[in-house]
């Protein structure tokens, strides 16, 4: 799934990037790896404790340019304001994605999903201040409800005529409006919601 989000943002050697929720990271991991250690990423989460495993993780692999910082990406930044071309803002969400690989979620209160959506969009929409004109969101999930993936997205493009979302291709699946969910069944992967999103003026 972590490989998914950055084909599908289309992250380039030379590119800034903030991965906004990023632990353990992944997602960084493998935006380094495309950008072949050239360029910048800032690795954010609200846990600073997770951080350690994200900076180990870079000394590991090799990778000189991740930045990690505890943030809560709900929180704006003006110093951070058309700073970056491609955001991964892969949410906290219901998990119900990966529930073949974390049973515990079955028994998570519902009633804790219910408020997912909002926190969602509040992250979204803080996070297109720092996108640059012509820079991507890429915007994802592991989970398959609509209300946490389609229904944002379609949310936040009805408030911001600046953004609009665009088509992406990884391996032989391709999006249609600029959205696709992978189903385990289908797609052979955890279940996964990518949108790519991008400013447009």
């Amino acid at each position: 799934a972590a490989r998914i989000a950055v084909e599908a943002a289309g992250v380039k050697p030379g590119m800034k990037v903030l991965d906004a929720c990023s632990a353990p990271g992944g997602k960084s991991f493998a935006a380094a790896i495309n950008m072949e250690n050239n360029g910048s990423i800032l690795s954010c989460d609200i846990h600073d404790k997770k951080l350690s495993l994200i900076s180990s993780g870079a000394q590991r692999l090799g990778i000189e340019i991740i930045e990690t910082k505890a943030r809560d990406a709900r929180i704006s930044d003006e110093a951070l304001n058309n700073s970056f071309d491609v955001i991964i803002a892969d949410v906290p969400c219901s998990g119900l994605g990966v529930i073949a690989k974390k049973p515990e979620i079955r028994s998570k209160d519902p009633k804790e999903l219910v408020g997912l959506p909002e926190i969602q969009k509040q992250i979204l929409e803080n996070l297109s201040a720092f996108i640059k004109v012509g820079g991507v969101i890429l915007y994802s999930t592991c989970t398959v409800l609509p209300e946490e993936n389609e229904e944002v997205g379609r949310d936040f493009l009805s408030k911001h005529p600046e953004f609009e979302t665009e088509n992406f291709t990884v391996g032989n699946i391709a999006s249609t409006n600029g959205m696709y969910t992978f189903w385990p069944n289908v797609d052979d992967s955890d279940g996964f919601f990518a949108a790519k999103i991008r400013r447009i003026k």
